[in-house]
């Protein structure tokens, strides 16, 4: 049934005005009726093949076809179609007659009454059997799954009935020495218990199989086919195959789960990349510092270190010839810093060194020996030969330090400060002298921002966005940067933050638009089919001026609305929720697009969407580092994206940086890709969409 109420018929009868009847009848009971009427076994025939009925209606007084060849065409069809019989009287010997040819009921002609009861009731009887055969493959269909993934489970699995196994997975076998899922068939659990344990099992199973509760593993020896016995933890869960009720076993060697348990404690200390120490450790370790410092007096130093410039190295090698930067980098701090200090990688580019030298003089000799080092390597990165200089804050604190993370700020100061002199320095933080010097560079990087706003020196790159499915649509973010005094580019992340905290943004983002409406129109006049997303700040939607200007904008270029989408940060509306609705509802009447960007990273994202349907979901960069090795990475890209298929919404993977990545990203179901692996930003945009089949392979 198509809709409710809607009723497609076939009518067997020799009467066409009997037909009419039984029609009218239904009409009044509120259905609406598509109906074929047929005379003979031919015309039968051909309805039933051409149809898709809902139910068959057939005289029984009719010869050919007569009821009983009416059920066996059903029946050869493999299609679920009731069959009521009619006839212009009834009586008890007819009504048994008409059921066993195959009729559902036999019903009056001129009763239309229980006629009306009679179609109701089998409609509904139809559309619950409709319901449950939509469900039963739904399930089938699960059940596939779910079985697929205990086959490739890493996990040893089973499934057990009465104490003997019916299923096992390959892990499961290879731990017990099976050859194969049929050798294992019926085979008792207790074959593979140490004997010493099988009365423990016995009493586990008894209880568990009288539905007690409590705990849902159990510690056991398990027994090798060698006759090896090992520690292991079998969990116990309810299960099904086929829908047969049994009890699935899943079994950890608890060996390896004590060994894998020394290593992860040994990594979350260090740094994969680097080998440095990680940042948690880092800050654990200066928490203790930081108490030491107070108990017994004691002093100690921090060097804070940061590359010179490395969105530059990003720029020209990538993200995966950064990392090999990094690593020299970090190289160098390991090989000049004394066995007690600790060092560590504390962000994706910047590193921090502790020691206890406590004399001023001799920690910045330590600086200033790692500061040269970098300055005088050269990384070969394929065939590019790649230098960087850096900049070392050092700060130092003793039993009046407060809290670690003040210590840490104080350091990162001196380091921005020393950054902010040219680079390639050394800087000693002075809380009065440092205060003083953010205070006046900020007045600078003021005073640059609203001047170049009046003397127009910003500039736009553009970064494709490119489909893995065949769009040939162009799709390129829009991006901005500004001008310095000779002519260098600043990047955003050295003038946005000023610009957000003075509300300049809300000019910049104007101007953005602006200049990217121009742009678009002419390149979509000039015959291409070209769409712009444009980034906003949070605090531009709080301007109600400006979806009228947007308006405006887009009349003065001619642009229509959906050549446009307007992206914002998760975290830029999730504070100003009613404030991003009301931005979205105009931009839904402009039919303009609107784009969530860093998506994922909140606590509570899905939620977000509830309140805030996006067209696009750009998924956090930070998901996309070294995906290919990264397994929980890509099960929170997939769960994003299977959401966002759910809610008719647009994937857009960003900063992707390799092939294999974009092998994961094609099969979680990404619809775009954005990243330096395809082009960095640049102020031309020559992408060629045309060859995104092969990024679909």
């Amino acid at each position: 049934m198509e809709q409710e109420n809607l009723l497609h018929l076939i009518i067997i009868d020799k009467s066409m005005d009997d037909a009419d009847l039984l029609v009218s009848a239904l009409r009044d009971a509120g259905h609406d009726i598509r109906s074929v009427f047929v005379r003979d076994e031919s015309e039968f025939h051909s309805a039933l093949e051409d149809q898709n009925p809902d139910l068959i209606l057939c005289d029984v007084n009719m010869g050919a076809p007569d009821l009983e060849q009416v059920q066996q065409a059903v029946i050869q069809s493999k299609q679920d179609i009731p069959i009521i019989a009619t006839a212009s009287a009834l009586s008890s010997k007819q009504q048994l007659k008409a059921i066993q040819a195959g009729a559902l009921d036999l019903v009056c002609k001129k009763n239309s009454e229980h006629f009306q009861f009679v179609i109701d009731r089998e409609i509904k009887n139809l559309a619950a059997r409709r319901k449950l055969a939509t469900y039963d493959a739904s399930h089938n269909k699960v059940e596939k799954k779910l079985q697929s993934l205990v086959d490739s489970s890493r996990n040893a699995i089973a499934y057990i009935n009465e104490g003997m196994h019916i299923y096992a997975n390959p892990i499961y076998l290879e731990m017990f020495g099976f050859p194969g899922p049929e050798e294992i068939e019926s085979t008792p659990v207790m074959d593979i218990i140490s004997p010493d344990n099988h009365s423990k099992l016995k009493n586990y199973l008894r209880r568990y199989s009288n539905g007690e509760q409590g705990t849902m593993e159990l510690e056991i020896q398990a027994l090798r086919p060698e006759g090896i016995t090992f520690d292991a933890t079998i969990e116990f869960s309810p299960a099904s195959i086929e829908g047969e009720p049994c009890t699935q076993l899943l079994i950890r060697d608890q060996s390896i789960s004590k060994e894998l348990e020394k290593k992860v404690k040994y990594l979350s200390k260090q740094d994969l990349l680097t080998g440095l120490y990680s940042r948690q450790y880092f800050l654990k370790i200066l928490n203790i510092a930081v108490l030491d410092a107070r108990d017994n007096k004691n002093t100690y130093s921090i060097l804070y270190i940061v590359p010179d410039r490395f969105s530059n190295v990003k720029a020209t090698v990538g993200i995966a010839g950064a990392d090999l930067v990094i690593g020299d980098i970090a190289s160098i701090i390991r090989d000049n810093h004394e066995g007690s200090d600790i060092a560590a990688r504390f962000g994706d580019c910047s590193f921090t060194v502790m020691t206890k030298m406590s004399d001023i003089a001799i920690v910045t000799a330590l600086a200033d020996k790692i500061r040269a080092s970098i300055e005088d390597h050269i990384s070969e990165i394929a065939g590019t030969s790649i230098s960087v200089t850096c900049s070392i804050g050092i700060t130092m604190f003793d039993e009046t330090a407060n809290e670690a993370q003040e210590v840490i700020s104080n350091a990162d100061l001196a380091c921005e400060l020393a950054q902010k002199d040219g680079g390639n320095r050394v800087h000693v933080h002075n809380p009065i002298a440092d205060k003083l010097a953010t205070q006046e560079r900020e007045k600078e990087s003021i005073a640059l921002i609203r001047g170049s706003l009046v003397n127009n020196r910003y500039t736009l790159v553009y970064q494709p966005i490119a489909s893995l499915h065949g769009d040939k649509v162009e799709k390129y973010e829009v991006l901005v940067r500004m001008l310095g005094k000779e002519d260098n580019e600043i990047l955003p992340d050295q003038f946005i933050p000023i610009a957000e905290e003075t509300g300049l943004i809300v000019d910049i983002d104007r101007w953005i638009i602006a200049k990217a409406m121009k742009t678009l129109a002419e390149r979509r006049n000039s015959g291409s089919n070209t769409v712009f997303f444009i980034k906003l700040s949070g605090i531009s939607i709080a301007d109600n001026d400006l979806l009228p200007w947007i308006i405006k904008q887009l009349k003065k270029n001619r642009l229509e609305g959906n050549s446009v989408v307007f992206e914002l940060s998760e975290s830029a509306v999730v504070n100003q929720l009613k404030k991003a609705q009301a931005f979205l509802k105009g931009l839904t009447e402009l039919h303009c697009g609107f784009g969530l960007e860093h998506f994922g990273v909140g606590t509570n994202s899905v939620q977000l969407l509830k309140h805030l349907p996006a067209n696009y979901l750009k998924i956090d960069g930070s998901f996309m580092h070294k995906l290919a090795s990264n397994r929980e990475n890509q099960e929170i890209i997939r769960s994003i994206t299977n959401m966002a298929i759910s809610r008719h919404m647009t994937t857009i993977a960003e900063f992707v940086e390799d092939a294999s990545s974009l092998a994961i990203l094609w099969q979680c179901g990404i619809n775009f890709i954005q990243g330096y692996f395809l082009q960095e930003p640049d102020k031309i945009m020559n992408y060629d969409f045309s060859g995104e089949e092969q990024i679909e392979a």
